[in-house]
């Protein structure tokens, strides 16, 4: 008898334990792989601790930036600066030069610096037109694919070369349709930490699969048959839309419903008339409608249903391909333009490395979507050139999050790392840079940031003397004058392109938090 109510007993307490377990919605589940990828990276920045850098304190250069940090529109703003040897890696000065900064566009450093060294100096995107079919006299038996490679350079012309190089094959009929494909963990993002203000604007477009146009609709030819519908900023949205809206910030955006193929333009006040540029809210969907209705423009006739055998998917033969430019180029313009959508897509195109890392290491805390992926990849490559992870936070590739944080010393080690493997003239040559005006002489090839209440800068500065210096200045919290910090910035940069060479006149073990 007791052993059947014991029996029981457990029956009734595996039922109740089963009934107990959650079931994850899709909402849980992303906060479990979110927090499954903040425990990777939590251990990465354990394990990727380095020792600290050699401190060598030049009197000279201190008494340059001592003098300097006593102006007056410092005094109330986070500063932090260090100066390093770009031969020796030494420490020359430093004052909060292991502390987070918010660091806005000099973040583009670590994601242009971080692709440059793991895709090489000749890499260039491929996008493709690939079939599992054959091509028997002017027909395709077989699905047409667009295959997107994340080039953020890719136009319309583009897309129209690929096809007329299918039609110049003779290929006028597709037995069956024409899709673009999905790399794993794509898809447009917006991401969230970004400020609602940054949304529909042409400094930061959504990011996505298959970029054209740099994702702003400026006219002429829509997906075929859609209809194009202008909402002034009085209909029904939500009140935060209608918010951003009033603003008149942005130049107002367009949002594609392929299932009613009907495009919704919104713009904001005052320019209800406006006829101007407008942000693509869903570009993936999209502009592969819109790479679907120049495939039918050029001449070639699909089917209505797919002849893709799934078990033929790794069997695909290239049948037109484009050909980016260089990624010296892209990341040439990333710098010097500042533009943050190339560096969300090298962001993105270094996630699709860690993809396949992540695959050959069976590795459990790979993120979903490919912009975490990006980071994490980002953060193991500064670790392995010994960067120190823990002063480096990074939630974007190109620095418009203010969740962002990195250290004036994180930068320049970066900047040291790719002058000493590769020289002058290779990534640091692809800075902005010449000579500094008030001087006469020496160079400064460097990388700015600015957004409010946040002015940065980063370089490799030539003195007079022929020394490299590795100098970055953090302000955060600065006055709203915001001239004034520019004009600090540029005096101190002067100033030390002329300071004097003196012997190694102080010198500690290890680099300590100059904080005063």
């Amino acid at each position: 008898m007791d052993t059947k109510v014991s029996y029981k007993v457990i029956v009734l307490l595996l039922i109740l334990v089963a009934a107990a377990s959650p079931v994850l919605s899709r909402a849980d589940a992303a906060r479990h792989q979110r927090a499954r990828s903040h425990a990777a990276r939590s251990a990465l920045r354990k394990n990727g601790a380095k020792p600290a850098a050699k401190y060598v304190k030049d009197l000279s250069i201190a008494r340059i930036v001592d003098s300097w940090l006593a102006r007056p529109e410092l005094s109330r703003s986070l500063v932090g600066v260090e100066v390093m040897d770009a031969k020796t890696g030494d420490v020359l000065f430093s004052h909060n030069g292991t502390k987070r900064f918010t660091p806005a566009s000099t973040a583009k450093v670590f994601t242009t610096a971080c692709a440059y060294d793991l895709l090489g100096p000749d890499f260039r995107y491929r996008t493709s037109l690939t079939t599992s079919g054959d091509i028997v006299g002017n027909r395709l038996k077989g699905d047409l694919i667009l295959n997107p490679s994340q080039d953020p350079t890719l136009g319309r012309g583009d897309l129209l070369r690929l096809f007329n190089e299918l039609t110049g094959q003779g290929v006028r009929i597709v037995d069956g349709v024409f899709h673009v494909s999905r790399p794993d963990g794509g898809g447009d993002q917006f991401m969230p930490g970004w400020l609602n203000e940054d949304w529909g604007q042409d400094w930061m477009p959504v990011s996505s699969d298959l970029v054209l146009d740099h994702n702003v609709f400026t006219g002429g030819a829509l997906p075929k048959n859609a209809k194009l519908i202008e909402l002034p900023a009085e209909s029904e949205l939500s009140s935060q839309t209608r918010s951003l809206l009033r603003q008149d910030l942005s130049p107002g955006w367009l949002i594609y419903d392929p299932k009613a193929n009907i495009i919704r333009a919104l713009r904001g006040y005052p320019s209800l008339s406006a006829k101007g540029p407008l942000i693509v809210g869903n570009p993936t969907v999209f502009n592969g409608s819109l790479a679907a209705a120049m495939a039918q423009e050029s001449g070639i006739h699909f089917g209505k249903q797919s002849k893709e055998d799934p078990a033929k998917s790794g069997a695909r033969r290239v049948l037109a391909q484009h050909l980016s430019q260089p990624i010296t180029k892209i990341i040439e313009v990333t710098l010097h333009e500042s533009d943050n959508l190339f560096a969300q897509q090298l962001l993105r195109t270094i996630g699709a490395l860690e993809a396949d890392d992540a695959k050959r290491r069976k590795s459990p805390f790979d993120p979903d979507i490919l912009e975490e992926r990006g980071v994490v990849r980002l953060e193991r490559w500064l670790a392995s050139i010994g960067g120190n992870t823990q002063e480096v936070i990074l939630k974007d590739g190109c620095g418009l999050s203010r969740k962002n944080c990195v250290s004036p010393h994180a930068l320049n080690t970066v900047l040291r790392h790719m002058a000493a493997k590769y020289g002058d003239r290779a990534y640091v040559s692809l800075l902005k840079g010449g000579q500094v005006r008030s001087t006469g002489a020496g160079t400064y090839r460097f990388k700015t940031g600015a957004m409010d209440s946040v002015r940065t800068i980063t370089g490799i500065l030539k003195n007079t003397s022929g020394r490299n210096l590795l100098v970055t200045i953090m302000v955060n919290g600065h006055t709203p004058r915001v001239g004034d910090v520019r004009t600090s910035m540029g005096a101190l940069i002067s100033q030390l392109v002329g300071a004097p060479v003196l012997e190694e006149e102080e010198k500690k073990p290890a680099l300590p938090d100059q904080s005063r």
